[in-house]
């Protein structure tokens, strides 16, 4: 693994990121955990002398409260490194110190930047060139643009399709100018997404299904009907149980909110681990509610698949154009 490369794509993306649009040098608090104290002395080390940040670091685990907070406030952005969802006894919403700071981080909440999880996957997730992944994202946009159905199937019976008449203007998540700073994805919406899928991978929520029941190995079985999820069944002990809780706990949850195209070659498998990174795996995911108040957004991410434009594969497990 390259990280001096990588983190050199991490600071290209940071440049543009826009709480940082017209400052110069930008105040940028690195906040970490022990585990993460590598990841902050790399990024800070590599930027050296550069005109355009002016990093410090914490410790979010030793700190006062009071302290982190006054740093969060006087910095243009804070970049947060922890685990939560990995932690022995993970919480919702978060380890101690971030439920102490969830007051002044949800004030300034445009200029946060919180890597939960990542590990040393951070690296891998900043692995690939800006260039690369710009390019197959508006490559994608052009082609769907000149496509009439995009279809999916998959080795274990899946198909769904959508007219593209009927979806949104694709969302083109490359790294540049976007709050999320980890780039490869386009994402969009239709309420025309017709099948009946097999889904094997994994989940991304405030919701511990990822922590729960891992990456599947064993389909959860999933019947559309016009964006909207009509019946689902699976072999996997409990998971019926708990995703229908999921579904039936708000009219949103059953609805396909977002549809997404994962391009980040550098996310090379699917781990579980409930972080953003892994969104960005390349083929399909699924965004289930996030719609109407009191709904939970939560992102199926499949393991593998052909994604199809009028029957022309696009996405075989690699991207063939």
């Amino acid at each position: 693994m390259d990280k001096q490369r990588a983190i050199s794509h991490f600071l290209y993306y940071l440049e543009h990121h826009p709480a940082l649009v017209g400052i110069n040098p930008a105040k940028v608090l690195l906040g970490h955990t022990a585990d993460y104290e590598a990841h902050t002395c790399a990024i800070a080390e590599q930027a050296g002398n550069s005109q355009q940040f002016s990093f410090s670091a914490m410790r979010l685990d030793l700190e006062p409260t009071d302290l982190l907070a006054l740093a969060i406030a006087d910095s243009d952005l804070y970049i947060f490194f922890y685990d939560s969802s990995t932690l022995p006894n993970p919480r919702p919403d978060g380890p101690e110190f971030v439920r102490a700071l969830q007051g002044i981080m949800a004030q300034n909440w445009k200029k946060s930047l919180l890597f939960k999880d990542y590990g040393d996957y951070f690296y891998d997730t900043f692995s690939v060139t800006p260039q690369r992944i710009a390019g197959l994202n508006s490559h994608l946009i052009q082609r769907m643009s000149h496509a009439t159905t995009l279809s999916f199937k998959d080795d274990h019976g899946s198909w769904f399709e959508t007219p593209l008449n009927s979806i949104k203007k694709w969302t083109d998540i490359n790294g540049i100018g976007n709050f999320d700073l980890a780039p490869g994805e386009i994402a969009t919406h239709s309420e025309a997404i017709n099948g009946q899928v097999k889904f094997m991978g994994t989940f991304l929520s405030t919701i511990p299904f990822a922590r729960k029941y891992g990456v599947l190995e064993s389909p959860l079985e999933l019947w559309i009907e016009n964006s909207t999820i009509s019946k689902i069944a699976t072999d996997v002990p409990g998971l019926e149980h708990d995703f229908n809780k999921y579904l039936d706990a708000n009219p949103s949850n059953r609805r396909i909110e977002e549809l997404g195209i994962g391009t980040n070659e550098g996310v090379k498998e699917l781990y579980a681990r409930n972080a953003g990174f892994e969104e960005r795996h390349c083929g399909l995911h699924l965004g289930l509610g996030g719609g109407a108040k009191g709904s939970h957004h939560l992102d199926l991410i499949f393991s593998s698949g052909v994604l199809a434009l009028d029957d022309e594969p696009v996405f075989d497990g690699r991207f063939v154009f």
